[in-house]
């Protein structure tokens, strides 16, 4: 009779090799990680394995053999985002190609030491799933700090505002100008419209959202958006340009609109140090399109794929927790939200939404709602 350790040892690589090739038939659910990664680390666990049992250590807790780092690393093929799934069915194929194998070469092995091999498998694969966890927790926890920390940053701006804006009052010896007081009502709409989307974002996936459609003149809508950050481009010498129609109707949710164009509108000012933002709107035959474009530095592709996350690594509260609100708000009414844009040539956002939204109760318990003003006079931008 063999002994299954030596068998191990000895042939590793053509185990690993066959494993490898059955992996490939399987058809992967990776298929960037690199053969070099697929095949070592299972070469390690192989020997591991077949030393122990060379040196009798069978009769000891597989268990055992995982608690040393150096033998087993998920943490890798986690952040190379293999599925937990995809590891435990790696791990199933050893079993069955070490078994045929044996079969094929007519090996007769100890129960015992084969059995010892498959329980080592099976808790390398469950050290995996544990590890794996580990991590993602951690993963979340992070995240979610990140999350904290960028809802945080975005509040900040508008709360320095209004901080500065009651000081003033505060140590003025006349009563405020009628400009103060808009300027204080403006900052307070867009604090309440941020935290009420914070609070769409959180409570809500898209497609459970409530949306209250109403008729409504979508020009107004863009015209006391732009009302409200027409200070903050003229203070860094931008050119804010609107051309709307003003005869144009449509049925919308006025918040959900409101979240998806303010906080366009805001990005763009933003990160726009000099030249033009531009806010559009066109009506097509069944829908709506608005576009927000800019004279800024443009977005290469690759930071393109990651602009819709809530937050960016790296940029805590940036373009991501915006951008994340209004991608919501346009799919929560059925529309869509696409991005052109090329370093160094600026960018436009489109926001499509149908002519008429279907209406929808939300699925949790709703909060109160803030909206504009109405203001019936048109002006000219």
């Amino acid at each position: 009779m063999t002994s299954l350790g030596e068998l191990l040892c000895n042939h590793t690589d053509e185990l690993v090799q066959r494993w490898y090739a059955r992996w490939l038939q399987e058809g992967p659910a990776i298929h960037g990680m690199t053969e070099a990664a697929i095949k070592d680390h299972l070469a390690v666990q192989l020997r591991v394995i077949g030393d122990t049992l060379r040196e009798g250590g069978a009769s000891e807790s597989p268990r055992k053999l995982w608690e040393q780092p150096g033998r087993l690393d998920p943490e890798q093929r986690v952040r190379d985002a293999e599925p937990i799934e995809e590891v435990v069915r790696e791990y199933a194929y050893v079993i069955e190609e070490v078994r045929l194998w044996l079969e094929e070469r007519d090996e007769q092995v100890s129960v015992h030491e084969y059995s010892f091999f498959s329980i080592a498998i099976f808790e390398l694969a469950a050290e995996s799933a544990r590890r794996f966890a580990k991590y993602q927790g951690e993963q979340v926890a992070r995240e979610r700090s990140e999350y904290v920390a960028g809802i945080a940053h975005q509040l900040r701006t508008p709360l320095s505002t209004l901080s500065l804006y009651v000081q003033q009052l505060e140590g003025g010896k006349r009563a405020p100008d009628t400009r103060a007081v808009e300027r204080l009502r403006r900052t307070v709409n867009r604090l309440s419209r941020l935290v009420d989307g914070i609070l769409r974002l959180e409570r809500f996936k898209p497609d459970e959202m409530p949306v209250h459609p109403e008729s409504l003149a979508p020009a107004q809508v863009i015209d006391q958006l732009v009302a409200d950050y027409e200070h903050d481009a003229s203070r860094k010498g931008l050119r804010l340009d609107v051309s709307t129609n003003w005869s144009a109707r449509m049925t919308v949710d006025r918040d959900l609109l409101v979240d998806a164009l303010g906080n366009l509108i805001q990005n763009a000012i933003k990160y726009t140090e000099k030249g033009f933002v531009r806010v559009t709107m066109e009506e097509q035959e069944n829908e709506v399109v608005f576009k927000v474009e800019d004279s800024g530095p443009g977005i290469s592709p690759e930071r393109q794929r990651e602009l819709f996350r809530p937050v960016q690594p790296g940029q805590p509260g940036g373009v991501g927790l915006g951008l994340s609100i209004a991608f919501r708000s346009a799919a929560a009414q059925g529309g869509t939200l696409e991005l052109e844009s090329e370093p160094g040539r600026g960018s436009t956002f489109r926001l499509c939404l149908p002519r008429v939204v279907r209406a929808r109760e939300g699925q949790a318990e709703e909060f109160g709602e803030t909206s504009l003003e109405e203001d019936a006079s048109p002006s000219v931008h």
